[in-house]
């Protein structure tokens, strides 16, 4: 028979491996718990960042987006619609200087083989179609306007991060359009004055705006390359 002190130590071992067991389960239970939290916070972080590639990939699309981010004052690349309103500017207060100090034909050298001569171009840039009989006027504002509203139209759908240099372009390509609108509405002509010559070579004369519109093809034509480049390297 078992004797009292050793029923006494029993029990005390029993109610030991029974608190031990409880506190193992109860740790169990724990670990389960901050486990199921941690898988449940990556499938949330996985739907959170798949919900927003699917959300720009929709925005940034062709012809698709919400009208909520298509009338936002920053969709897309629209911050870059401040070169263009640059280049309507100085285009504008550079042939506003010129008519305020030459008349036409009025001509002074700079250097050697740059001059500023004030000609009224009733073509396109750098004198296409000057001779035209005076339908260019009306056709070519039609194409600058068209153009200009394209760009617009481009720009807010292009991302507002990753091809600087295709916004850029785009905007150079606008403000210099525009400018030379601005010139065909209320002249009639457009006002080129800066003119390049080497002897008796001499270079058709442009304005401020024709040069935006070289330097952003330039730069669209550059990042065509770049973006070429990129396919077969990863290809």
């Amino acid at each position: 028979m078992n004797s009292p002190k050793t029923k006494k130590v029993a029990r005390k071992t029993a109610a030991k491996s029974k608190a031990t067991k409880k506190k193992t389960s109860k740790k169990k239970t724990a670990k389960k718990k901050v486990s199921k939290k941690k898988t449940a916070k990556k499938k949330a972080d996985k739907k959170a960042d798949a919900d927003e590639g699917a959300r720009n990939a929709y925005s940034t699309s062709p012809g698709i987006g919400t009208s909520r981010s298509w009338f936002s004052r920053d969709a897309g690349a629209s911050a870059w619609l401040w070169l263009a309103l640059a280049v309507i500017a100085g285009d504008q207060w550079t042939k506003f200087l010129i008519v305020s100090s030459f008349d036409e034909f009025d001509s002074v050298t700079l250097l050697p083989m740059l001059d500023f001569m004030r000609l009224h171009n009733t073509g396109a840039a750098f004198s296409f179609l000057s001779d035209a009989s005076g339908w260019q006027r009306w056709m070519f504002t039609g194409l600058g306007i068209t153009v200009s509203v394209g760009i617009f139209v481009w720009l807010r759908r292009l991302p507002a991060r990753g091809q600087h240099l295709l916004a850029a372009a785009l905007a150079l390509i606008m403000g210099g359009a525009l400018g030379n609108v601005i010139d065909r509405m209320l002249w009639g002509h457009v006002i080129d004055f800066i003119r390049v010559h080497y002897q008796q070579w001499y270079f058709p004369t442009f304005n401020v705006a024709d040069s935006a519109i070289t330097v952003g093809a330039a730069f669209l034509i550059l990042d065509s390359l770049i973006h070429r480049e990129q396919t077969v390297d990863k290809t």
